[in-house]
This record gives C-alpha cells, structure tokens and sequence, in this order.
C-alpha cells in the first residue's frame, strides 16, 4: 500500500517571507545600535585614559604638583594611575631638591664674592700703608679660600648625585688613616686651645675601603668638633672594635645639637644654628660624609646634648673579601 499526504507551502513561504523582510530590516538597526553602544562603552573605557593624557600633557615645570584623579576600576588603569603619580612624587621631590640645592649654593656663593668685593674697593679708596693692604689682601685669600672649599664640596655632591664619584675598594688599615686624620686636625685645635686626645690602636685594624673617601669623612668629623668646641674645650678621638665592625669616635665638649636638630644635621646645607660664625662652613660637610659611610656599607651614630658636647660613632664593617672597584650607589 502507499500512503501519499499533501499539503499547500504557501503558509510556510509566507512566514520565510517574513522572516527575510524582518531580517532585512533589523540588521542594519542592529548594526546602528551596536555602533553606538560599542562608541559609548569604548568613550567609557577609555575615558580614564584620556584623563591621564590631558593631565600629563598639561603638566610642566611649574605644575609638578598636578596628580592623576583616584581610579578605583581595579585593573591595570587603577595600577597605571598609581604608578604615574608615585613617579611624579618622586620628580617633584628631587626638582624641589635641585632648585632650593641651586638657590643655596648662589646664596653661599654670593656671601664670599661679596666679601671680597667690599674688602677689595675699601683697600682701594685711598692710599693704605703697608700693614693695611696685607690685612685686606688676607681677608681676600682667606675668603678665596673658604670658596674654593664650597666650590669643591659642590662639585663632590654633584659627582655623587650623577652616580660619578666611585669608590674604589681596597683592604686599609683604618688605624692608620684615623690617625692620619687626627694629626691633620692637630693646628686648628692648638689655634683655639683645645685639647686634642687620642687613643688610637697601635696595631692594624683592616677595613674594606677608600682610604682617601674615609680619611676625608674623619677629617670632616673631627673638623667639625673643632670648630663647635670652645677655646679651653676638649676633643676625643678613638678607634676600637666589636665583633663585626671597627669603631671610630670623635667626642667633643662643645656646643651641642638639639634633640630637634639631630635628625636633619645631615641635611645639605643645613645649619642648626644660623647665627654662628661663618666659620662654621656652608652645612654641606656632614652629607658628604654620610655619603662616604653609606659608600662603605658603614652607619654614622650621634649622641648629643646642648652645652655638653656631641659624639659621633662611625662603625664600618671589618675587613672581607669583595671586589676590587665597586662604584657607590648608596
């Protein structure tokens, strides 16, 4: 038997019918509406981007303050944004240390030639016997001098900064350059009557270092304690050990640094006391030695007390075998 079923198609082509038109126009609104909400979401997403651009084109010297709004979107904007302004903290501290670094040097600069200047053109003015011109002709040089200082602590700073100042590394006996160093500060105390002691090992005490670097930080410390002690004042320099590490000291009975002062002294230019003398130096001394310690792997200790005195620690560790030149990146 065979069984044959019909049934008319035009319903179905109907409804295909339909479908092609339906298709024919939603697509290209589909199209227009995916267009503009793909535009809107990419505007969005790229919207802190913009940010970040505008605020980096817009920022100049005088603007190092400017920072990138707070993103909190969580992905690797949020870290972008953070990063950029933790870059720009660091830039708009180390600009802020070039400027007030350059404004402090053109004012210490300017102290000496002015001297110089005025000394000059009152020796000048009329004639002077022969006592006369030698004093004024001293005061020059003695003002030459202290800027020649200045000029070579400046150049030192700025050979540390650009990583050019190396260290070179060499097994030294620390003894011997303390001891060095004392005698080199010997004519400064007997010019103000202070009493110099010493007790300095005899026998070697090997360090790993720059034996010129270190003999210049212990001439800085041991100038310093000269110069801040009264006439009549006693000054104490020492060297020992303990386990890991030789011990320098250099102990006044001087004027003393406040507790407020202590942890700044180190500071560039700095001066705790800006009535003293100007024989007291432009305040970069100490930077410089903090330099050579860290350069050494070294730490500088201080301990003092108004009216009493001060005592700087200088502990480097004890001789070991390392490279023959490292250049110091403290």
């Amino acid at each position: 038997y065979t069984v044959q079923l019909a049934a008319p198609l035009a319903q179905v082509f109907d409804v295909l019918e339909e479908l092609r038109w339906l298709l024919v126009l939603s697509i290209p609104i589909v199209l227009v509406l995916a267009s503009f909400g793909g535009y809107w979401m990419s505007r969005r997403a790229l919207a802190p981007v913009d940010a970040i651009t505008s605020t980096a084109r817009s920022i100049s010297e005088h603007s190092l303050s400017m920072r990138l709004a707070r993103l909190k979107t969580g992905d690797e904007l949020q870290r972008l944004a953070e990063t950029f302004n933790q870059m720009m903290d660091r830039l708009e501290t180390a600009f802020k240390r070039i400027t007030q670094f350059t404004a402090d040097a053109s004012h210490e600069l300017r102290t000496p030639t002015a001297l110089i200047r005025t000394t000059a053109e009152l020796s000048l003015r009329r004639d002077r016997d022969k006592s006369e011109y030698r004093e004024a002709l001293g005061q020059i040089l003695e003002e030459a001098e202290r800027t020649g200082i200045l000029i070579d602590n400046l150049m030192t700073l700025a050979r540390m900064d650009s990583g050019a100042e190396a260290v070179g590394f060499t097994t030294v006996d620390i003894a011997s350059i303390l001891g060095e160093a004392s005698m080199a500060g010997q004519p400064l105390a007997l010019s103000k009557q202070i009493q110099l002691d010493r007790e300095i090992p005899d026998i070697p005490i090997l360090v790993n270092g720059d034996a010129h670097a270190l003999r210049r930080l212990f001439l800085i410390l041991i100038d310093n304690a000269v110069k801040y002690t009264p006439t009549g004042g006693r000054v104490f320099i020492g060297l020992n050990t303990n386990r890991n590490n030789a011990v320098a000291t250099v102990r006044d009975t001087g004027i003393g640094i406040s507790q407020e002062d202590l942890p700044v002294i180190f500071e560039r230019f700095y001066r705790a006391d800006k009535a003293r003398s100007r024989e007291s130096g432009a305040g970069l001394g100490l930077s410089i030695a903090r330099w050579i310690a860290e350069a050494h792997r070294a730490e500088i200790l201080v301990e003092s007390v108004v009216g009493q005195g001060s005592t700087f620690e200088v502990r480097i560790p004890l001789h070991q075998e390392i490279g023959a030149s490292v250049l110091a990146q403290p």
